[in-house]
């Protein structure tokens, strides 16, 4: 009775297993998988120090760190980054700031794929500028630089807490940089 089951189910599963083979069957790879981010909403409050020489508008969930000289760390807690701030009063060489500035943005052209500049010019404002975006693995994926070209010079740097990789932190960043393009379109010098 032991045989006669066995060969039952030998021949039970040859039967289905050439059914299967009757049918073409296309196999495609499972699809990669991302992470579900959930953004806040936006809602701006002015930011002012008496002390230094600007003021912008910053959303809700930035946190503002004071440093020496006007210098400030803009904490982003929800995206595990920080907005680095230097302020610099402009003595009698504006070249020299832009071009360290500049000279920074591109220390990261070895890791980057492309860098991306994008001009801020407010006559009204006394606003002149430069936001730099610099796409692949760089440590600081986003720097801006604003001046009135005769009194003051403010430069920002993005940093991520993490590992440098653009195609992980890519989606958050396209939503902070419209964060900072807010701050940079009402910024003021006082």
């Amino acid at each position: 009775m032991k045989i006669n089951l066995t060969i039952i189910g030998i021949v039970f599963l040859s039967f289905f297993g050439i059914l299967a083979c009757d049918e073409e069957v296309d196999y495609y790879p499972k699809p990669r998988g991302f992470m579900r981010l959930d953004f806040p909403e936006r809602t701006y409050q002015s930011y002012q120090d008496d002390s230094c020489h600007y003021s912008f508008e910053l959303p809700d969930y930035f946190s503002v760190v004071d440093k020496e000289n006007c210098n400030k760390n803009i904490e982003i807690k929800r995206f595990n980054a920080t907005l680095f701030l230097t302020y610099q009063p402009i003595d009698t060489n504006l070249f020299m700031h832009l071009e360290y500035a500049r000279k920074l943005v591109y220390d990261h052209s070895i890791k980057a794929d492309e860098i991306l500049e994008k001009q801020t010019i407010d006559t009204t404002r006394d606003i002149y500028g430069v936001n730099y975006m610099i796409v692949g693995d760089a440590a600081s994926p986003y720097q801006f630089y604003l001046t009135d070209s005769t009194n003051h010079f403010l430069r920002g740097a993005l940093y991520f807490n993490v590992k440098p990789n653009y195609d992980s932190i890519r989606t958050s960043l396209e939503y902070l940089i419209e964060d900072f393009d807010h701050m940079i379109g009402t910024a003021k010098w006082n």
